[in-house]
């Protein structure tokens, strides 16, 4: 009989106790129970509760908030708080204001008029200036989520309205949208990626995150330009500064009126004005996120909500409109009526209903009207809109075919992510010698852990054996294991009957370990050549992927507004990551896979699909026990998504701020000196990349493995065969 190390039999007997923790060990054909009764809606649920606990904390701190002096405080917690998140302010420069052209109409006049918030970065708009002797309240008008933008019939009756009663309007284009669109091209009449503007917001701003960035930024520094422009006008009061705007665009009022006190009036039409937390994602109900630009990060941490901003706007005059009452929207106008009361300030908070779908309908344009002439003027607004006729969106146009980008007039969006990429990664000085190598990846371990919020997995696996299923020359072991509590991973063991002397594989893949797990498939070949597989499916992939969906998105772009992206957000705004936490779950698989009885102490294979080869390759960084990483048909860089206007990469690969740091090929170089294969890369439209052009992009990589005398280690290939 073999005798056993100490070592060897505590394996065995943890390995053991983890088994018989989840009940008998079940063989060929009945079930044990699983976790997946105990963890329904495994991934949203683990979320929404994270986020709803951050959520019930700030709210007992809200509800002590007993005066005036305290809400203050707060407010201006918020607005710091607020500048940091959107990365604060650029330093101002010239705003190069042009009249492109006039047109005079009955009783006020329209000037299609351009600035630069930045250098050389045009905002496009339409100033309204009253008939007669001024000076005038000014406002300003960011658009809603229409294409046209300011050009929508609805908006341009929304500021006559107001400049026929005494109000000099500024209405401009907010980033992908009227004259600033991306991918409506006005030669042809056709929009290349969708014809909503929400996907101009969230594919340049999803990358501007990997830069350290966010669009709500530049959009929200236009508005605050937009200001300054109004008040170098001579028809405009300065102490009488002003900010409406309809759906996307009272976001976009909530946003700059907080954060900018110069606005001493607002009124927010249906600007998605209900609480973001609690979450109550029931299972199999919609859930997918609004566009990038509309939800800030990490606002949970400080107990920023919606009504946090609103409240920041306080004491000045605030109106909030909606479609229709609701219990949500009751929620909000409580929460701000009691704020404002706080101020003894309760008259100036006010609120109405529009009875009629999403719009900035004449019921809302008279009330926006009213609420300003209220408040500005003393005096009531009119009681009807009068007969108006929109003009024709080419007779408003500041670029002469409706578009800065054909125009070729400065700055896009893109235009600056592209130049901006070149050097937003620091460079690195290539590790000249092992012990130098093992100094860079200490170091960029700590940089990844710190970046994806990395926590090493700990606590007991609880390994459970759900059922075995024999199969030609092979056994599958269904099982599963904790990665934390709340959290299990599915796993399918291929137990070859004639197993090799290779160390085991630990497969990952982004669609789930059936892929590749069913009878006929890779999994199936490997382990009938004598391989021990290990497939697991990280958490909300596979077995445990949400049961919900994102609502009617559909086409090549639609991951942008998927369930996945939906998470992403929630554990961005908790300051977590989705990334790192399935990073942590290849990890505990690796650990699970060296638990096993039947697997020696001499490491593991790890192989990652699609998704799964990043995951793997920062797992691969991270943790010395993986001696091989096969990464197939993963992104060739992060900088790869700066260099194009349209992706099919999901934000589930996306890191916060990575690009300030490092990216993939310094990720890979961590490895060095164990061997790495990377195979089958692909761009950021997940097209296949011919293996020279991966090898130039990996450059850093190939020199870093040969200057550790390990160049034989690190393998680029258009295939690979496991």
């Amino acid at each position: 009989m073999q005798k056993l190390s100490r070592r060897e039999f505590a394996k065995k007997a943890a390995f053991a106790g983890g088994m018989l923790a989840g009940g008998p060990l079940h063989l060929f054909g009945e079930r044990a129970p699983s976790y997946a009764e105990q963890h329904p809606d495994m991934l949203v649920s683990y979320l929404s509760g994270k986020l709803n606990a951050l959520a019930g904390k700030w709210d007992r701190e809200r509800d002590a908030l007993r005066t005036a002096r305290q809400l203050e405080s707060r407010n201006r917690f918020v607005r710091e708080k607020f500048r940091e998140m959107v990365h604060g302010w650029p330093g101002k420069t010239p705003l190069a204001p042009i009249v492109v052209r006039t047109h005079e109409r009955n009783g006020y006049r329209v000037e299609n008029v351009m600035f630069q918030s930045r250098p050389n970065f045009w905002v496009t708009g339409n100033l309204y200036i009253p008939s007669g002797k001024g000076p005038f309240p000014g406002i300003i008008s960011p658009c809603g989520h229409y294409p046209l933008a300011r050009m929508e019939p609805e908006y341009q009756f929304a500021y006559i309205n107001l400049v026929l009663n005494g109000f000099v309007v500024l209405a401009f284009d907010p980033v992908g949208q009227g004259e600033r669109r991306q991918y409506w091209n006005p030669q042809t009449g056709e929009t290349e990626v969708s014809s909503a503007s929400t996907y101009e917001h969230s594919m340049p701003g999803q990358v501007l995150l990997l830069m350290g960035e966010d669009l709500t930024h530049y959009r929200i520094w236009d508005g605050m330009r937009a200001i300054d422009y109004l008040l170098t006008r001579p028809e405009v009061d300065k102490e009488k500064i002003g900010c409406a705007g309809h759906s996307g665009g009272a976001t976009l009022t909530i946003f700059i009126s907080s954060l900018d006190e110069r606005v001493r009036c607002a009124a927010v039409n249906q600007g998605g004005t209900g609480h973001r937390w609690p979450i109550k994602a029931l299972p199999g109900s919609r859930l997918g996120p609004s566009d990038v630009e509309q939800n800030i990060f990490p606002a949970a941490v400080f107990g920023i909500d919606v009504c946090d901003l609103l409240t920041a706007i306080a004491p000045r005059p605030l109106l909030l409109t909606i479609e229709n009452y609701s219990s949500a929207f009751r929620r909000t106008a409580d929460h701000l009526k009691a704020r404002y009361a706080l101020f003894d300030a309760a008259e100036k908070f006010g609120t109405e209903e529009a009875n009629d779908p999403h719009s900035w309908t004449v019921k809302l344009r008279l009330s926006t009207t009213d609420w300003f002439s209220r408040w500005f003027s003393g005096r009531r607004g009119p009681d009807r809109e009068p007969d108006l006729a929109p003009e024709n969106p080419e007779t408003l146009y500041c670029t002469p075919i409706g578009s800065v980008r054909y125009s070729q007039q400065g700055e896009t969006i893109f235009s600056l992510i592209l130049k901006n990429g070149v050097t937003v990664t620091p460079s690195r000085r290539v590790p000249a010698s092992g012990a130098e190598l093992g100094e860079f990846r200490n170091r960029l371990a700590g940089e990844i852990r710190e970046l994806i919020r990395y926590r090493a997995p700990e606590g007991p696996l609880g390994a459970r054996h759900i059922v075995t299923t024999p199969r030609k020359g092979y056994k599958v072991e269904n099982v599963e294991f904790l990665t934390e509590p709340g959290i299990h991973i599915p796993a399918w063991v291929f137990v070859p009957e004639k197993r090799n002397s290779e160390p085991p594989t630990v497969f990952v893949h982004e669609a789930g370990k059936e892929v590749e797990g069913q009878e006929f498939g890779l999994l199936e070949q490997l382990a009938r050549e004598g391989h021990q597989v290990i497939a697991v499916d990280v958490r909300g992939v596979g077995e445990t992927a949400p049961r919900h969906s994102p609502g009617d998105r559909s086409g090549a772009f639609s991951h942008l507004f998927s369930v996945e992206t939906a998470m992403v957000y929630m554990s961005w705004y908790m300051d977590e990551d989705l990334f790192g936490m399935r990073v942590r779950d290849v990890v505990r698989s690796v650990e699970y896979a060296l638990s096993r009885p039947d697997v020696g102490a001499a490491g593991v294979r790890l192989v990652g699909k699609g998704a799964g080869a990043l995951w793997a390759l920062y797992a691969g960084a991270l943790d010395p026990r993986v001696g091989t990483v096969v990464a197939h048909g993963g992104l060739v860089s992060y900088a790869s998504l700066t260099r194009v206007d349209r992706y099919r990469q999901t934000a589930g690969v996306f890191v916060r701020d990575v690009l300030k740091h490092f990216d993939l090929p310094h990720v890979a170089a961590a490895i060095a000196d164990r061997r790495l294969i990377l195979s089958s890369t692909v761009g950021p439209m997940n097209e296949r990349l011919d293996p020279a052009a991966v090898r130039q992009a990996y450059n850093w990589t190939v020199m870093a493995y040969r200057n550790a005398g390990a160049a034989d280690r690190f393998q680029i290939t258009e295939s690979y065969k496991l």
